[in-house]
């Protein structure tokens, strides 16, 4: 729900939601730390990471939403940050030395929500969403860390101030896009 208003709020400045994928709902290997492969895809393991990396490569704001699990994202989001190992690769320079080599070309904006139960310490998954963030290119613009003491599925909704939090997040992150095309 507070992805759902992140969305409705860059939607209010105009912009467009592409693609929204859930995550459990692909199917996507481990990473292999395989190293870079020379051809035009980013991977050499063929699943719906594909889909993943199409969705990357056409936005230019990335909204990442994962519950708190043993302090760190869900396993399908940690699966799907691992496989973006590759948007960074290592790879070789002409002299025989290395450098990584950016992947993804289009700057890009991220917003980050985070859901765990009361008392929760975000600082664990907070910084494994700013790695991931940092990784693709993105500047992180905002930052939900949503702690709760509610057991039943989507209490949030009653919650009018991280509802509005959510949206003005998009409306900020829609905003610094614009600032960093220049429109």
């Amino acid at each position: 729900m507070l992805v759902d208003e992140v969305l409705r709020g860059v939607a209010s400045r105009g912009g467009r939601v592409l693609t929204k994928l859930l995550l459990s709902d692909l199917s996507i290997r481990a990473c292999q730390s395989c190293g870079p492969n020379a051809s035009s895809r980013y991977c050499r393991i063929d699943d719906d990471m594909g889909l993943v990396f199409a969705a990357l490569e056409r936005s230019r704001i990335v909204v990442l939403g994962s519950p708190v699990y043993f302090d760190s994202v869900s396993a399908q989001t940690k699966l799907m940050i691992d496989r973006c190992n590759c948007l960074c690769a290592l790879m070789e320079t002409e002299g025989g030395g290395s450098a990584f080599e950016k992947r993804l070309r289009e700057p890009q904006v991220g917003v980050f929500v985070a859901v765990g139960g009361g008392g929760q310490d975000f600082s664990p998954i907070h910084a494994t969403a700013a790695g991931f963030f940092s990784w693709i290119g993105a500047e992180l613009v905002a930052s939900l860390l949503y702690a709760h003491e509610r057991n039943e599925r989507g209490g949030v909704r009653s919650d009018a101030r991280w509802i509005e939090r959510a949206f003005e997040a998009g409306v900020l992150a829609a905003s610094r896009c614009a600032e960093l095309s220049g429109t």
